[in-house]
């Protein structure tokens, strides 16, 4: 999957989880934004993805390390960002929302062909069996569709209103 559909992924669960908290304005800001980068986060061993450039040698060491789809999209690596984030008494909305982001992040890229190893450093390829091209139509739709229901979830009365206008 692409980065705008990882992006999505985790805009779309930020916003689920601060309303699901009932968060303020701004701590409802901060969830959408940290699910959102925490979604892109497993990349971090691709260096040529959105968070590979901007943390240029953090990406180069983990690839050369690990290789691509391994550690950084692997149940083990997920367990320790929460051990991680447990230790530093993360509140639990934003644990949430991060450990969701990056989750949706793994799932997301076993609805490809290269699938992920998920229970690195075991070297078996998960994937599930009906998988999609990256960067193709179903991609491109399933980012459009996130954006969408994100929309819906922050801006529901309004929303509402519009579809009214338009079913009628």
């Amino acid at each position: 999957m692409t980065g705008k559909t990882h992006s999505a992924a985790g805009i779309l669960i930020g916003a689920a989880v601060g309303i699901h908290f009932q968060l303020d304005i701004f701590e409802m800001a901060t969830c959408i934004v940290v699910s959102g980068l925490a979604s892109i986060f497993p990349d971090i061993c691709h260096t040529r993805s959105k968070i590979g450039q901007r943390l240029p040698i953090f990406s180069h060491i983990i690839k050369h390390l690990f290789g691509h789809r391994t550690f950084t999209h692997s149940s083990l690596f997920m367990f320790g960002v929460y051990y991680a984030l447990h230790m530093i008494e993360t509140p639990i909305y934003y644990m949430i929302g991060i450990i969701c982001g990056m989750l949706s992040h793994v799932i997301l890229d076993m609805l490809t062909p290269r699938g992920v190893h998920l229970f690195f450093p075991i070297p078996i390829r998960i994937r599930f069996p009906i998988h999609f091209k990256t960067g193709g139509t179903i991609d491109l739709s399933l980012a459009t569709t996130f954006s969408f229901v994100t929309l819906y979830l922050l801006f529901e009365s309004t929303m509402k209103q519009i579809l009214n206008y338009f079913l009628q």
